[in-house]
């Protein structure tokens, strides 16, 4: 006769995790939607599409066949029909945190402040492509710890992830798969040394650097035209175009990369509360994020050891995927904040293991 558990443990950090999410739900029909449109939520939940071969390969045609037909369930009761959006995301993040066990050696604290971020919260709590960006970005960078493990095995959830990145953000997967292919070589052969390793993501640098150059036309007449899908009669916060002169993409480029990730600038942030509320977020996350990189920070300024395979890694994926960013936030705080939602779990995921490695060492060292 089989037997059952008496009692179900259920964790204390997952469950106060769970009715965090859920507030944010709350928070973002309640609140936020009354201050702000909520991107396309409500064409998704509204739209009216059957099954066809086209959700395969129209990220818009995806959203609107899943958030519609769950949203005809509930015949469109705004709360209601995003709540399986907010499972979704509650599910995928503890999944991502689970599976490589950064719960063993990140404190709690510090851990729920990190996935807590309210922007992030928020796009991520109803059906949107930022949902879809943090399931996808979820597969993705465990795939990438795997590879830094030496597990090389690559399952058919990695290809899920790999699939859903290239239909709905295609111009992050050449950083992406860099990176795996420098993890790939710099662990599969001999490269373990630090100097081998450095001058490996000098040729991949210098690779990136000839193809930019040998398409840096293309780039430069698409650049032009980013700033006309930001000018719009509901885009009140669209910053004047800084691409008027040829190669003014390239120019302003490191200023661009910055504020597309952080979002309002200072001037901005003093005009506009909200602004100033997404600004200080922005501001603590990274914070976080130098926290979280404070050891490698340590080891180059204070005793000049150059770091080796996970920050490498890291730094192609993280300034590859931001570059990208960069035109689609430049223009807009609110699009800058809203765009950045699809990848920033991946970031946190990586420093979140890079912040652990330490603790491992740490406590290996103790039990000897």
């Amino acid at each position: 006769m089989s037997k059952f558990p008496s009692k179900i443990r259920i964790s204390r950090f997952w469950l106060c995790y769970f009715f965090i999410r859920l507030f944010y739900l709350f928070f973002a029909i309640f609140v936020y939607a009354q201050l702000t449109q909520l991107g396309d939520n409500r064409r998704y939940i509204r739209a009216n599409v059957p099954f066809s071969l086209r959700i395969f390969h129209d990220s818009t045609h995806m959203v609107d066949f899943f958030a519609g037909n769950v949203s005809n369930l509930f015949r469109e009761d705004m709360l209601l029909s995003n709540l399986p959006a907010t499972l979704i995301s509650f599910f995928i993040i503890r999944w991502a945190i689970e599976k490589l066990e950064l719960r063993r050696y990140v404190n709690n604290i510090l851990l729920m402040i990190t996935i807590s971020f309210p922007n992030f919260s928020v796009w991520t709590a109803v059906w949107s492509k930022e949902l879809f960006g943090l399931v996808y970005t979820a597969i993705i960078a465990v795939l990438i710890i795997n590879f830094l493990k030496g597990n090389f095995k690559i399952k058919i959830i990695d290809f899920i992830g790999l699939y859903l990145c290239f239909l709905f953000n295609p111009q992050f997967i050449p950083f992406i798969l860099q990176g795996l292919i420098f993890i790939f070589i710099a662990r599969y052969t001999m490269l373990h040394k630090p100097a081998n390793q450095l001058r490996l993501s000098i040729i991949f640098l210098l690779m990136n650097i000839i193809i930019l150059y040998l398409i840096r036309d293309i780039v430069n007449r698409y650049a032009g035209g980013m700033h006309a899908h930001f000018d719009t009669p509901f885009a009140g916060t669209t910053r004047d175009n800084i691409f008027l002169e040829d190669y003014d993409f390239f120019r302003h480029l490191p200023w661009g990369m910055f504020i597309a990730f952080f979002g309002p600038t200072f001037a901005e942030m003093t005009e506009n509360p909200l602004l100033a509320i997404t600004g200080l977020e922005s501001l603590l996350k990274i914070m976080v994020f130098i926290y979280l990189s404070k050891y490698v920070i340590i080891n180059i300024l204070l005793k000049f050891h150059f770091p080796t395979l996970l920050p490498i890694s890291y730094f192609m994926i993280i300034m590859g995927i931001s570059f990208m960013h960069y035109p689609f936030g430049v223009f807009n705080p609110g699009s800058a904040i809203r765009y950045r939602s699809r990848f920033v779990f991946l970031f946190t995921v990586l420093l979140l293991y890079l912040y652990s490695q330490r603790a491992r060492v740490l406590t290996i060292c103790r039990k000897k």
